[in-house]
């Protein structure tokens, strides 16, 4: 694996690094359960969400952020209260890039275009339930070992996440392999990264969400919004 992303010859475009120092002023949040000022919470069912075209069940709603909350300026969007994290975690699907439109009018979200290739849907006595059960989430700033600024904190970031918290918001993407597209496919704008998904760490003694086991199997789901035309891409790193 090359810890490296291209070389952009542009310091100021650090996504295109896996780790380094230029992450250390990038500040970013753990999402944990927990009560917070602002309406950030784990599963629910207010927005409308696709059915999956794989399962023909609907897709999760995962995670869904107050942008009320000044910690998440970064992707405050005029007009918009709140955005969802959403894609099915019962199927192949999830695997490769699926692209979706969202709706903040009427809190629906539509798929433009998924890739998957692999045509599997997990065994009906292994599906994570949707909706999912709704908890309210608090965001807490990441501490030295969740920020990959050298080598080590990088190994440090990949052992915390999914045994310690399950998603983790702004600052570094922390990559499992390479960076991310962040060009929209939709008007060819630079997309902002807004968070990172993880499943919980199969040895883990107890559930970080406590009311579902949320193992989704070896990988990383990362997610990025369009500010321009409000689509949300999702790409898939395996772990």
């Amino acid at each position: 694996m090359s810890f490296l992303g291209p070389h952009t010859g542009n310091i100021n475009k650090p996504y295109s690094y896996l780790f380094g120092p230029h992450w250390k002023d990038k500040k970013g949040y753990r999402v944990v359960e927990g009560i917070d000022k602002y309406n950030h919470k784990f599963g629910g069912n207010d927005w409308n969400v696709p059915v999956c075209k794989l399962c023909n069940e609907p897709m999760h709603q995962i995670f869904t952020f107050d942008l009320e909350d000044p910690k998440l300026n970064d992707i405050n969007i005029e007009g918009i209260t709140e955005i969802p994290l959403v894609s099915c975690l019962n199927c192949s699907t999830s695997w490769d890039t699926q692209v979706f439109k969202l709706n903040p009018q009427n809190k629906s979200i539509e798929i433009i275009s998924q890739d998957d290739i692999e045509n599997w849907t997990q065994d009906d006595e292994d599906k994570i339930p949707s909706p999912l059960p709704n908890i309210k989430m608090s965001l807490k700033e990441m501490t030295q070992d969740d920020i990959p600024i050298n080598i080590i904190k990088y190994e440090n970031a990949i052992e915390l996440f999914g045994t310690e918290y399950l998603c983790r918001i702004l600052g570094a993407p922390l990559y499992a392999q390479e960076p991310l597209d962040r060009e929209c496919p939709v008007c060819k704008k630079e997309m902002n990264y807004i968070a990172t998904v993880s499943g919980e760490s199969y040895y883990n003694s107890f559930n970080l969400i406590k009311e579902v086991d949320f193992t989704i199997g070896e990988m990383y789901l990362y997610f990025t919004i369009c500010k321009e035309c409000l689509t949300i891409k999702v790409e898939c790193q395996g772990t």
